[in-house]
């Protein structure tokens, strides 16, 4: 967890690599605090901290906007754009601005550290300098005292802890943003996890996000090309839906329902009898986080297949469904070797956001896929177009595949990302920031979460080192094709048109089918021997 002893060790690392900037922003937020103590608001709840003061809280963001704004105008005003020095100041101020920023989000928590995360996944949308630094925010956030935690439950329940479970852990499993889960016991002996919200982040969220808005737009004033006001609009329409735990749970139910054909997904129960809008109880299932190498080696997991799951797990909710879980980081995609299966299974957390995407968006969307798979670039350009890129289709394409343009030209199934690709990506991250912002303030809404999922799942998928395989492609164009037919059949004007397409749909399918298998034989010992077998059999009978 993310403690406030390890907040004061950044404050003096801070201070120590920063100069007199950082440290007069340090002073006046004391100063603040001082005053703030004297006579604000207290919440209702077991204990205090002056980081909870909506004045501490307010001029801790401001100062740190002004902080990060005149690092920027200061340090790169006479440097000329376009040269090594300028772009080695501007990885200076990155990295000071980015360690400004979690301190900010580690002291203000709540709402804060929930747009750290999202920034912190945004691994090719954002200098690497802030996604490493944020990143940290997905498994060390801060906790709430137990006595808080015990203080929720009684209020919306209406019973204290020990008449609701016989065994309630006081060492929560994880802390997030919004909420921390705790193992106990049901009196049935059930093991169950409890979620418990932070006590003040209802509270605290729309101010936070109207200040945010209001910081935003000051920056914009004195940055005209950087657009990240869609940070704001997003928080302020998903922060209602991930505080009602109850939505949670509906979501958790519809998602289980939705992809019940797949026997390698669990999605743990809910304890509807004993939950609520800030406390949500569920069935307790243990794993190892998704990106957990060594937990995989121990338990003799295999991560093509964990991989291949995840594909076809994402590729069915966004391209068939249209209804997306949104925050797949590796803390909420838990691994596990089931015991009567040679086969992983995945376990799904934390349901609180989900995007639902609407008919046009997801057949725009599965159409662009298509051409990128088969590097069409007309189809690129022209769905790409109707997704509201405009003239920045190409940036578009690579934000979406996090491919360089040349690999999008040549087809995204032809290899891997290579070392060199790879950094060329993170140069060109820092390099387009302005057009990456107002390609981002165009595109619709429900592209942002997309972008955020797309780049989460490749965080997983690279640390496993099986990112960009050919399985993966091929499990994005069935997906595709299914859900294109579909369409098209709910459409048909007569019976020979639904005819048709069903058959259409069946031998674009199976040509795909045919491809896989193709692949595995050149790919597999047994396939390799049984083309030697035929290559064998045509000699000898010709």
């Amino acid at each position: 967890m993310l403690t406030e002893d390890h907040c004061r060790d950044q404050h003096e690392e801070e201070r120590r690599s920063e100069g007199m900037m950082t440290g007069t922003v340090r002073l006046a937020s004391l100063v603040t605090a001082g005053l703030a103590t004297s006579g604000c608001f207290i919440y209702a709840t077991q204990s205090w901290d002056p980081n909870d003061f909506g004045v501490v809280r307010i001029g801790r963001a401001v100062l740190t906007t002004a902080a990060v704004t005149c690092d920027y105008l200061i340090t790169l005003r006479n440097t000329p754009p376009a040269t090594q020095e300028y772009d080695f100041l501007k990885s200076e101020v990155h990295a000071r601005s980015a360690r400004r920023l979690l301190d900010l989000c580690c002291s203000n928590r709540g709402t804060y550290i929930k747009v750290g995360q999202h920034l912190g996944a945004l691994k090719y949308l954002l200098p690497p300098e802030y996604t490493s630094t944020l990143s940290v925010l997905h498994s060390r956030a801060p906790s709430t005292p137990l006595p808080d935690v015990l203080h929720i439950i009684q209020e919306e329940l209406g019973k204290k802890t020990s008449e609701l479970f016989v065994q309630f852990e006081e060492t929560p499993l994880g802390a997030a943003s919004l909420a921390q889960v705790h193992r106990a016991v049901l009196w049935d002996g059930r093991m169950v996890a409890v979620k418990v919200q932070h006590p003040k982040v209802r509270q605290q969220s729309s101010r936070d996000i109207m200040i945010m808005e209001v910081l935003l737009r000051i920056v914009k004033k004195v940055f005209p090309q950087f657009e990240f006001m869609w940070l704001v609009e997003e928080a302020k329409k998903n922060l209602p839906r991930e505080l009602d735990f109850l939505n949670e749970a509906r979501n958790a139910e519809k998602m289980a329902d939705m992809v019940r054909k797949f026997p390698f997904l669990k999605i743990p129960k809910i304890h509807w009898d004993i939950s609520t809008e800030r406390v949500l109880v569920m069935e307790y299932v243990q794993g190892g986080q998704a990106n957990d190498l060594d937990y995989m080696k121990r338990n003799n997991i295999d991560v093509d297949k964990v991989s291949q799951a995840l594909g076809k797990l994402y590729s069915e909710m966004i391209f068939v469904h249209g209804f997306v879980h949104c925050d797949p980081h590796p803390g909420n995609v838990l691994v596990r070797q089931t015991e009567d299966s040679r086969s992983p299974e995945i376990i799904l957390l934390d349901h609180g956001l989900y995007q639902e995407l609407t008919d046009d968006f997801r057949l725009n969307y599965c159409h662009l896929w298509k051409a990128l798979i088969a590097a069409d670039m007309d189809g690129v350009c022209k769905y790409s177009q109707h997704l509201g890129a405009g003239d920045l289709y190409p940036l578009f394409a690579c934000m979406l595949t996090a491919r360089s343009w040349d690999s999008v030209n040549r087809g995204i199934d032809q290899g891997p990302v290579s070392t060199e690709e790879a950094q060329e990506i993170r140069s060109n991250a820092a390099a387009y920031l302005p057009q990456i912002s107002q390609l981002l303030a165009s595109v619709p809404r429900q592209m942002l979460l997309l972008l955020k999922t797309n780049d989460l799942l490749r965080g997983i998928e690279t640390t496993l080192g099986t990112n960009a395989n050919a399985s993966s492609f091929l499990c994005m164009s069935r997906c595709c094709v299914q859900a294109i037919a579909r369409h098209h059949r709910k459409t048909a004007s007569s019976l020979w048109s639904y005819t048709y397409i069903s058959i259409s749909e069946w031998l674009r399918l199976g040509q795909l089918q045919l491809y896989e298998l193709f692949l595995w034989a050149h790919s597999s010992s047994l396939g390799q021997r049984l083309i030697y077998l035929v290559h064998w059999i045509s000699h000898s009978l010709y």
